[in-house]
């Protein structure tokens, strides 16, 4: 063989190698994602554990470019950046959805485990009704061993103290707060601590992750027992879902939905039980309601919750709820 034929011969080689790796770095999805909180924050270093497994095991396949939370796109905005593709997709809080979907905060509402909910079809449930708004509803983040409390700028030491109080809430929590006779103020989270030391709110609605050293000084007591669950929904654009095939879809739903959720709720144990240390060493008080009132109060919020949601939409509400309560 001449030498000129071994050299074409080796060119062509080398020529479908470059082309076949190539074609192995282009067939690698990345989507922008964005998440209610930073990156630095309690809640968000949760969410660098999700990108970072993600990423692990679907790599080649499809990756997740994280580029920040509210400093990037305001929390309230995310979902529907994501709607019209301004964002591929977003890590986000159920309620920041309702103003697109009214039912999506309902997801709050559950006395369910992660593993009854997803067998009730909800998951599925959820994405056809993102879908009839132009969203990709890929499933949830759960935590719920995450609670909910009201926090106060004074000492509260009955229930009856709290009306006529101005509550800052995400949208999921307002009902709740009515129940109790005190008025909701919606805000995004980064407002909190200003609106607070203002005295724009008398106290607010979160969880308890770094709640004792971010308002350290601000706030005196916070209601128990905890209320709701806690999920963050991964929301992404049509056109942008669409750039993965339907095999690879299906596998990274079914990751999200059946494999992920063990270790990212796991995540979650260490931080809450430091939460609720930290605020005992922070003299906050956790208000113990006597047995009659604290049966009335989880009862009542969750009843609040529902009645407001099925009067928005009955038929979804009544839905929703079979598959969310026990």
């Amino acid at each position: 063989m001449s030498r000129f034929v071994i050299a074409a011969w080796v060119a062509v080689a080398a020529m479908a190698t470059i082309l076949f790796n190539t074609s192995l770095v282009a067939a690698e999805v990345s989507l922008k994602m964005v998440s209610m909180m930073p990156k630095k924050h309690p809640i968000g270093k949760s969410y660098n554990g999700f990108v970072t497994r993600l990423n692990k095991e679907f790599k080649g396949e499809f990756q997740i470019d994280w580029r920040g939370g509210p400093e990037v796109i305001q929390q309230f905005k995310q979902p529907n950046a994501v709607r019209i593709g301004s964002i591929d997709m977003t890590l986000t809080s159920p309620s920041y959805v309702n103003g697109i979907l009214s039912v999506s905060g309902s997801a709050n509402y559950s006395n369910k485990t992660y593993e009854e909910i997803r067998a009730s079809g909800y998951l599925d449930y959820m994405a056809e009704l993102h879908a009839a708004k132009g969203l990709i509803y890929v499933g949830e983040l759960p935590v719920t061993q995450l609670k909910f409390h009201l926090y106060f700028n004074k000492e509260i030491k009955s229930i009856d103290e709290i009306k006529s109080l101005k509550i800052r809430v995400f949208p999921a929590i307002a009902a709740a707060v009515k129940s109790l006779g005190a008025t909701p103020v919606v805000l995004p989270m980064p407002e909190i601590y200003s609106a607070l030391e203002r005295g724009i709110v008398d106290g607010f609605s979160t969880g308890v992750s770094g709640v004792a050293k971010q308002y350290k000084g601000l706030i005196k007591s916070y209601t128990t027992p905890g209320f709701y669950r806690a999920a963050f929904h991964i929301l992404v654009n049509p056109k942008a879902w669409a750039k993965l095939s339907p095999g690879l879809q299906k596998k990274v739903t079914k990751w999200i939905r059946t494999v992920e959720p063990t270790p990212y709720q796991a995540s979650w144990n260490g931080g809450l039980k430091a939460g609720y240390k930290q605020l005992a060493e922070t003299n906050v008080k956790a208000i113990k309601f006597p047995p009659e009132v604290e049966k009335r109060f989880s009862r009542g919020v969750l009843e609040a919750a529902w009645a407001a949601v099925k009067k928005k939409a009955p038929k979804e509400g009544q839905k929703l709820q079979n598959m969310l309560m026990k």
